[in-house]
């Protein structure tokens, strides 16, 4: 995998997740937990990049990116518990089956190094404990460094040498007027310069001594927590206190390779032999109300005491660290306990009687059980810890996620997630949800990527709401790519409404290049297609208002929004050849919708938007033969429709009277020619059996298609026979053959062959009365003309 760099912060970090993501689905198990660069890791460091570019802590930086959230510490919390998913998942995974129990007691010699590094390798519990500590090491990092001051208390040792040189009769008084030290004598000055003076009560520091003092432990309080022992023991020898480095060296285990092979890189013996005794005393001193809190966190923090940590703890992840690292501690000590060797007994020494050393027993803040110590107990503990708001914190939603991976609940956690999706999408800001819903989608992604057993439903639910988000972001190249991770049906679905989303105006070419990307995320092409015309004409058909009275519109009428929408719905079915046969039927549907309520300029323009590659392979699609016939008569309804515009556009530029005879004839010549055009076309269609289909109406579409046909014919048949004659009996002037075209037409009205004279009588009304009225007229002007047989006769011929 490629590494993320700065240069991607100019993205989204939608797109940043999604080349991830794209790249490990070409990879193996191997490279997807990776311990350098694997998947959940490369998520981490998205999430790190991004805080760095984030708002800091003086609020300088920000930034706005649609809907990311640019908050710095939500993006550390996201890289941490990317951190900590791909750490156990690992594990886990790695792992395997359940290991057989551990058996220490076959070696009592065996070094506690070795022991402990076998119990790491057999016993699941402890191992994955380990790694959370870790974990929370590396976001704890020691924050409050103090400076390195060279000498041992040396304002105290001053004082005390200067008192000694004062000391005796007078010397008081000698003291306060030449030694200049008495602003400086706060309180009784400890006599002895060693360690344990203070603890004994026999006075105190200097001030400037004590605030060192203080903040040298804070710091070697956060090293030893933050993992970074050698820095303690540095610092220590650093500020000439060499006697605690070698206290705190006493938490490294021993180990002799003398004794336990294995470990090649350890050449002598080091560690502490007495481990269990030092921890003791560790305990005592995390303890001792005497010394300072940051004293007794820091050995409550190497033997495991857990009150002395959680005194100085602020935030939930310091808390957890206390917590985990006590339970560590105490369950380590339990197993080499039970291993009963030579380095666990307990001392014969009668100073350390009163000294318990064994593991579990110690002291009751230090016991645990699978009741007081489980992690959900420790869980609760700290959402009910009102101090530092630690129970706020811990119900932020990455806190919430930490605790759930480390519990092994997050299919648990995913039902909650998905089941309150309404209330967070109302209760949050845009990028707060935006935020959440991306992270929850690429766990359940990543979780997949690792074959881990998911609630399908569930995980359908939180995906198909980042989808909806990622539409909002205008993200429209990563739409299919996460559509095509729900389950095929809502997969279709979702895809099929982010298309039905885009603007009406998109061109044809950015439409066939949104769908195409359907079928490189390997979603069904034609389903999402055909679903997304079913979700228009749903939302849509039923907008046409088809109970008004019927007013056939011009050609040149302005589409309403919702006749464009649906016209440009069924581009969705030109694009690929197996959906050709869709875009027949579904555009047949759609004429039937506009012609039966008089949209002749929208009926039209669906017919012009039919590209020339499905109309012209329209015989050799495998479609009923009724669909294709109906097709082929729509086109020859618009063709005869077209040819009666052209007409009444002809007819209008009539030449005026002052025109010369040659312009008179030509237009008479031309007129003559459109009026024989239009006349062929309306004959052609009147003969034909218009939209007169062979249709199964037992079916509920079948019967409702039945009526629309039959509605249609009712309308345009009457309308082509009435706009026929009117052309013919308007041009006689000039060519009187007309009129006896317009008396042969009655006939064909009234032949039986055809039965056309039934579609002029509705349940609305007969319009028989209305032609036989201009038929009427007709004849009343050819009787007019003087020889109405001659007429006729040339009509014939005509």
């Amino acid at each position: 995998m490629t590494q993320i760099d700065e240069s991607s912060i100019a993205s989204s970090s939608f797109s940043d997740f999604a080349q991830v993501l794209q790249v490990s689905k070409d990879s193996d198990l191997a490279a997807r937990l990776d311990p350098e660069r694997g998947t959940a890791l490369i998520f981490a460091d998205i999430c790190g990049q991004r805080a760095r570019s984030a708002l800091d802590d003086a609020g300088y930086n920000q930034r706005a990116e649609g809907l990311d959230d640019d908050s710095r510490q939500s993006w550390l919390l996201e890289q941490h518990t990317w951190t900590l998913i791909h750490l156990l998942s690992a594990e886990r995974l790695q792992r395997g089956q359940p290991s057989k129990p551990l058996d220490l007691s076959q070696d009592r010699y065996e070094t506690p190094f070795s022991a402990v590094q076998a119990i790491l390798d057999q016993d699941p519990e402890i191992s994955e404990l380990k790694i959370i500590r870790e974990w929370l090491q590396d976001t704890l990092p020691a924050k409050h460094i103090v400076e390195v001051r060279k000498g041992y208390w040396t304002f105290t040792k001053n004082r005390v040498r200067a008192e000694k040189r004062a000391g005796g009769p007078g010397g008081a008084g000698r003291m306060s007027l030449g030694s200049g030290l008495s602003g400086k004598n706060r309180g009784k000055a400890v006599k002895n310069l060693d360690p344990d003076a203070i603890s004994r009560g026999e006075g105190s520091l200097e001030l400037e001594d004590a605030a060192y003092e203080k903040a040298l432990l804070r710091t070697l309080f956060e090293y030893t927590r933050a993992g970074k022992l050698d820095l303690a023991f540095d610092l220590c020898r650093q500020t000439d206190q060499s006697w605690r480095a070698a206290s705190l060296r006493g938490a490294m285990l021993y180990h002799d390779p003398s004794i336990s092979s294995g470990i090649e890189e350890i050449q002598e013996p080091i560690g502490n032999r007495n481990r269990a005794l030092w921890k003791s005393v560790c305990r005592k001193l995390a303890q001792n109300p005497s010394l300072d809190e940051y004293e007794r966190a820091l050995y409550g923090s190497l033997s495991g005491d857990l009150p002395s940590v959680t005194s100085v703890s602020q935030t939930w992840e310091e808390y957890l660290w206390a917590h985990i690292n006590s339970k560590l501690e105490t369950l380590i000590d339990a197993k080499l306990d039970e291993a009963r060797s030579w380095w666990s007994q307990k001392p014969d020494i009668g100073l350390f009687t009163d000294v318990e050393c064994g593991a579990v027993k110690l002291s009751d803040n230090n016991t645990i059980d699978k009741e007081t110590g489980s992690l959900d107990s420790i869980f609760d503990k700290l959402a009910q810890t009102q101090a530092h708001g630690i129970h706020t914190q811990a119900a932020d939603p990455f806190h919430v996620v930490q605790r759930s991976v480390i519990s092994n609940n997050v299919n648990e956690l995913l039902n909650r997630v998905a089941g309150r999706l309404p209330e967070m999408r109302h209760q949050l800001e845009p990028p707060q949800f935006a935020r959440i819903l991306r992270f929850f989608s690429h766990l359940i992604l990543y979780l997949r990527l690792l074959e881990q057993p998911l609630p399908d439903l569930v995980c359908n639910d939180i995906l198909s709401a980042y989808v909806h988000v990622l539409e909002q972001a205008g993200e429209a190249s990563l739409v299919a790519m996460y559509a095509s991770s729900l389950e095929p049906q809502s997969a279709t679905v979702s895809y099929a409404h982010f298309l039905k989303s885009m603007d009406v105006n998109t061109s044809v070419e950015a439409k066939r290049e949104s769908l195409l990307q359907a079928e490189e995320n390997d979603l069904d092409l034609t389903a999402v297609a055909r679903t997304v015309v079913d979700m228009v004409f749903d939302d849509l058909f039923t907008s046409i208002p088809t109970d008004l009275p019927l007013s056939l519109t011009q050609f040149d009428t302005r589409l309403q929004p919702n006749e464009e929408i649906l016209i440009k719905s069924v581009d969705w079915l030109t694009f690929c050849e197996p959906t050709y046969a869709d875009a027949i039927v579904q555009s047949n549907a759609l004429m039937r919708l506009f012609l039966a309520t008089g949209r002749l300029h929208a009926a039209r323009a669906l017919l012009l938007r039919l590209p020339y590659e499905l109309v012209s392979v329209v015989p050799t699609l495998q479609i009923a033969e009724d669909q294709a016939i109906e097709h082929a008569h729509w086109r020859t309804f618009f063709d005869a429709f077209a040819l009666h515009v052209r007409y009444k556009e002809f007819i209008s530029s009539k030449p005026f009277e002052s025109a010369s005879k040659v312009d008179r004839h030509n237009w008479v010549k031309a007129l003559s020619n459109i009026v024989e055009q239009s006349r062929a076309a309306d004959l052609q269609l009147l003969q034909m059996d218009w939209v007169k289909l062979d249709v199964d109406d037992e079916t509920i579409d079948g019967e409702r298609r039945m009526e629309e046909l039959d509605r249609i014919r009712h309308i345009y048949i009457p309308e082509t026979v009435f706009r026929l004659h009117d052309m013919l009996v308007e041009t006689s002037d000039v060519a009187p053959h007309h009129l006896g075209q317009a008396l042969r037409l009655a006939e064909l009205v009234s032949e039986e062959n055809h039965k056309l004279y039934l579609d002029f009588i509705t349940s609305d009304g007969n319009l028989l009365k209305d032609y036989l009225s201009r038929v009427r007229e007709a004849t009343l002007g050819l009787l007019e003309l003087g020889d109405p047989f001659k007429v006729a006769v040339s009509a014939d011929e005509a």
